[in-house]
């Protein structure tokens, strides 16, 4: 007998399920903790200046804030990502955007697995996930030892969402068609469109008009 596929959640997270940097508040505890080489500072530093002028949600911004993102990792020991996870989780807590976290609640508590995928290192997305009873899906990182290179196998943005949210439902017997998205950027767009429903949360006009167009709901007030 054939089982059933069941729907599921999907969610990005950075702006959508919490209002602060998730990169960002890592970094910053692993430089408290000292884990973070003094040249990584510099370069970051430059390369978020550099990004001062355009949106978060540009294209120009994102690629700039991913590759400060990537310097500013590099060379970090992954092994030590457990106890810098101890200091971040706690902080992503209480950055959680309360209408976006209680109506993901609401789908899992009619039985739906919750997803989230982010562009945010595979090793913390896991755990931030677990934290609140779900499954996390990040940005792979290549590794030399245990150091981060500073290099990825590929963003998990926009088209690369779509692939591992395919990866995801074949893995784990999900009906796409009968799922639901959360995103907070036009470039979230790419996994929504391929989800029965999806809801933007405090979209930008650009994504208000994308949101308008194919009947999604938009969560106001910043989620």
């Amino acid at each position: 007998m054939t089982t059933a596929l069941r729907p599921a959640v999907f969610s990005d997270v950075e702006g959508t399920l919490i209002s602060i940097s998730f990169p960002r508040t890592y970094f910053e505890q692993a430089r408290l903790m000292g884990l973070v080489p003094p040249l990584n500072i510099i370069q970051t530093g430059f390369l978020n200046l550099l990004s001062k002028p355009f949106s978060p949600k540009s294209r120009v911004g994102g690629i700039l804030r991913y590759l400060a993102i990537m310097t500013a990792m590099r060379n970090l020991p992954m092994s030590m990502n457990p106890q810098v996870m101890d200091r971040v989780n706690p902080l992503l807590h209480q950055a959680l955007k309360p209408k976006t976290l209680a109506r993901i609640r609401e789908y899992e508590g009619q039985g739906y697995p919750v997803i989230l995928v982010s562009a945010a290192l595979q090793q913390g997305v896991e755990m931030f996930a677990a934290t609140l009873g779900w499954r996390g899906e990040g940005t792979r990182p290549i590794l030399d030892g245990d150091r981060f290179t500073g290099r990825a196998e590929k963003p998990l943005t926009g088209a690369e969402k779509v692939v591992r949210v395919r990866q995801v439902a074949a893995e784990m017997g999900l009906d796409l068609a009968r799922s639901v998205g959360f995103g907070d950027t036009v470039s979230d767009t790419a996994f929504l469109s391929i989800l029965g429903a999806a809801y933007v949360v405090h979209p930008d006009p650009d994504l208000r008009a994308i949101a308008a167009e194919k009947g999604w709901t938009i969560l106001e007030g910043g989620g």
